[in-house]
């Protein structure tokens, strides 16, 4: 049996088994498109500020997806949730490699995020030093209780890697006493592709009175829509230019090499002795293994004949993603306040691979042969948080702990060919690096708010944080400073500060919620690669090894009102960030990487969220958000450094930043992004809900880049819509993703981890226009 069949077997079993169920009358009713009840619209619980509030009661810049609304929308990755609220961006080259920015600031620089991520109370950090960028994991979302985005710096309670803000995977949690479970079932087929299939289940299991355990699962396979077409002889020209590789001759195509197989489950054990004490055990199992990226080649583009890679052999570009997440939290009930323990531990392996033949041949002007590059990312981070929130007081409230984490990230890559053979490198290696890279953090932290009125609320936060990063860097190789391994180069760096955070916030009314705030983030320093000393074309030069931390003050106005009666809910702000040091990579002409803090920036806008119950069966939902995010004040060294060969250009002119005075937009950062949403509902056939809905997303007009140049992105628009009856216990929808069959262009290069060349561009697409069909039964 095929790969996509043995996939597709989990989907064929939920439909089958939920239509069973179905069919015995078996049921509880699932809201399709209820986000309320008979007074309004539903408010979503939030713990943003490290205790129980709503959206509207927490004045803080917010927004949260309920498990509901996630499987109403048809959402099914963090990647999905970026597009339905404002303020939040991402640059992604599929699933799996997706690297968030929130507010404008870009997070392609640095060896840390500048949006935090967290697995219930577990942080989750991207590899340190990785190419491939500040990824994160791409959780499977089945049964999860809501997703938090705060946007805006969330250091004082989430430190490190949280200046632009903190998304929040919340899962559900076991219950006592009761045995519940739910099956879903999706299958679905892509134009210019073949069918998508996946199974999830869940069980809620109570052991005896004070133990339960609640068990997750997943299996999902995506087809692919993108070729590798190889071509032979490969048209170059002067080794600069690729000649015209759509005309051939083509000798060998690899359909739809983009597959994406995920699988894993969760388990989470509850213990709960008394109301004083609970204690739970989780762990998180997951593998997602692609067949290739989700990127096209420029030239030709997206309208050649074949979509996809163009290579001068058949080099395939596997990529594995494998996680493991464990933790373990406790809370006591000390009667003046909850003590939370949070422990956690967690591994990531990264294995990705990718044709390097064009790329190593421009850079050292050799004859095209067959180069597979590879990639190995591996990530291991313990972590413990001990914090009291106070009790009993709705006047004052308070929280105090400490934390602690041990980043451990290894970054090895590894290309060869025999022809490149030497007495002291016998099997022709081009690069091999090891490079292990540790980040130590340390924090002590105190928030808390005061009511003055009933009207009236002061907050103040304060984080104390110590960092310590520790690089062991080796390369070695034909295009390295050395052919055999030389001893290993420590580079260091350390720093400690504070991160206050203030916020006074007015209510005039239990319905209006107004807020003045200002707070402050920062992002860890680090290590550089080492840049060889080039003697021959294109020349390379390096700069220091170290790069310092980066900060920002974020400055916000903002409300939040429900009017007529919690039919309509409209949160707005508006804010203006400070930004320090900026940390920002470069692209060289040789090939490599290199990090630097290119000066000082600002980055201001609104952003705004209205949702509307119009009536009993209309809903609608818009977001929108406008961001300028530029570079203000590049330093004198930064401009030094991008000179001659190492300037960023666009359209053979030089970019902006390497002109004294200018603005430059901060890449990878669109200056508009809005999302609208209409869902009508109605009661068919007496007790069959039948809800039709309909969403468009919109992402304006970015900069990337690719080898030395500034790559300008066109703005897209994404429309989805679904179709969905439900009665009782079980739903079944029909839905139609990307309607219009939009080829966006979501990011450039941003997998070349490999060396950049002048003659390619990679762009990262999204999926062609799917149909499909989905049935959710709970029991």
């Amino acid at each position: 049996m095929t790969t996509s069949g043995c996939r597709l077997l989990p989907a064929w079993t939920a439909l089958l088994g939920g239509a069973l169920l179905a069919s015995m009358g078996l049921s509880k009713g699932a809201s399709a498109a209820d986000a309320s009840d008979d007074t309004g619209l539903q408010e979503i619980t939030v713990t943003a500020e490290k205790y129980n509030s709503t959206i509207q009661n927490t004045p803080i810049s917010i927004s949260a997806l309920s498990g509901e609304q996630l499987t109403e929308a048809g959402i099914t990755s963090v990647e999905d949730v970026a597009h339905e609220v404002p303020g939040l961006s991402m640059r992604s080259a599929g699933p799996g490699l997706t690297e968030y920015e929130a507010r404008g600031l870009a997070s392609n620089g640095g060896a840390a995020p500048t949006v935090g991520f967290y697995l219930d109370e577990t942080p989750l950090s991207p590899p340190a030093l990785s190419q491939s960028g500040k990824v994160v994991i791409d959780p499977n979302l089945y049964d999860i209780d809501r997703i938090e985005v705060l946007r805006g710096p969330q250091g004082t309670l989430y430190g490190s890697g949280s200046m632009g803000g903190t998304v929040k995977v919340i899962t559900n949690q076991p219950k006592l006493n009761t045995t519940e479970a739910s099956v879903q079932g999706t299958l679905s087929d892509t134009q210019g592709g073949s069918g998508n299939g996946g199974g999830n289940f869940m069980v809620n299991l109570p052991i005896g009175d004070t133990l339960a355990l609640r068990v997750v699962g997943t299996d999902t396979y995506r087809s692919g829509w993108l070729d590798r077409i190889v071509v032979s002889p490969f048209p170059a020209e002067n080794g600069t230019t690729r000649g015209n590789v759509a005309a051939g001759p083509i000798t060998g195509v690899a359909t739809d090499v983009n597959t994406l197989n995920l699988y894993g489950g969760r388990a989470t054990l509850l213990w709960k002795p008394s109301d004083d004490l609970s204690v739970t055990g989780s762990a998180f199992i997951q593998r997602m293994v692609l067949g290739g990226y989700d990127d096209f080649d420029t030239p030709p583009g997206a309208g050649a004949a074949y979509v996809g890679h163009y290579e001068a052999f058949n080099v395939a570009e596997p990529i594995a993603d494998t996680v493991h997440i464990y933790s373990l939290n406790a809370v006591l009930n000390l009667g003046f306040a909850d003590l939370t323990s949070a422990t956690a531990y967690w591994d990531r392996q990264e294995h990705q691979t990718q044709d390097a033949s064009e790329s190593v041949s421009f850079s050292n002007g050799a004859a095209l042969v067959p180069l597979p590059y590879s990639e190995i990312d591996v990530s291991r981070q313990f972590s413990q948080e001990l914090r009291l929130n106070s009790n009993n007081s709705d006047t004052f409230h308070w929280v105090a702990g400490a934390f602690f984490s041990d980043l451990n990230s290894l970054w090895q890559e590894y290309g060869a060919n025999g022809i490149y053979a030497a007495p002291s490198d016998p099997t022709g290696i081009i690069y091999e690096s090891d490079n292990p890279y540790t980040v130590t953090q340390s924090a002590l932290f105190v928030d808390g708010s005061y009511e003055f009125t009933k009207q009236w609320k002061f907050e103040a936060g304060l984080r104390w944080y110590d960092y310590q990063s520790r690089q062991y860097e080796q390369e070695w190789g034909y295009d390295a400073a050395a052919l055999a391994p030389p001893p290993r180069t420590e580079t260091t760096a350390a720093n400690h500060g504070f991160n206050p955070r203030f916020d006074l916030s007015y209510s005039p009314t239990e319905d209006l919620t107004t807020y003045l705030s200002a707070s402050k983030g920062f992002r860890p320093g680090g290590a550089n690669q080492i840049i060889p000393p080039y003697s021959q074309p294109p020349h390379c030069a390096g700069g220091s090894l170290n790069f310092g931390p980066d900060s920002v003050w974020n400055y916000e106005v903002g409300e939040k009102a429900r009017l007529f009666d919690n039919w309509l809910t409209v949160n707005s702000d508006f804010y203006y960030i400070k930004w320090t040091d900026i940390q920002q990579t470069l692209l060289l002409a040789c090939g490599y990487e290199y990090e630097a803090n290119a000066g000082n920036g600002r980055s201001f806008g609104p952003e705004l969220e209205i949702n509307a119950k119009l009536s009993d069966s209309w809903l609608l939902a818009l977001n929108g958000a406008y961001t300028d995010a530029r570079l203000t004040q590049p330093n004198a060294a930064y401009l030094g450094f991008l000179t001659g060969t190492n300037a960023l250009t666009q359209s053979g002119t030089p970019y902006c930043p390497t002109q004294s005075g200018c603005t430059s937009p901060i890449l990878n950062v669109p200056r508009a992004t809005g999302s609208a949403t209409l869902a009508y509902s109605t009661t068919v056939f007496n007790d069959y809900k039948l809800t039709a809905r309909a969403t468009a997303n919109y992402t304006g007009q970015t900069y990337d880049e690719a080898y030395n140049f500034a790559i300008s992105l066109p703005a897209y628009t994404i429309a989805n819509a679904r179709l969905i009856v439900s009665k009782d216990n079980w739903s079944a929808n029909l839905f139609v993703d990307n309607l219009t069959n939009k080829v966006a262009e979501l990011t450039s290069n941003n997998t070349s981890f490999q060396f950049n060349i002048p003659q390619l561009v990679r762009y990262t697409t999204n999926q062609p226009r799917t149909f499909g069909t989905q049935i959710n039964y709970k029991f």
